[in-house]
């Protein structure tokens, strides 16, 4: 029984770095995922915002854009 465990307990800290390795692509595909959705929010609103600002130019006839 105390052979048993302590291969066990010697064998638990090599599977651990595979553990935090597979955890760690995991987090960072999440933070990809989101700095990509965020970034593309920022696209549509700069567009949004140019077309407005455009569509305001043309509306009071102001010719420099």
């Amino acid at each position: 029984m105390t052979l048993r465990k302590r291969l066990f307990c010697n064998a638990k800290p090599t599977l651990l770095p595979c553990k935090r390795a597979a955890l760690g692509t995991q987090n960072n595909r999440f933070c990809n995922a989101l700095m990509d959705r965020d970034l593309s929010n920022i696209c549509a609103c700069k567009n949004i915002f140019t077309s407005l600002l455009y569509s305001f130019c043309l509306w009071n006839n102001v010719s420099s854009v």
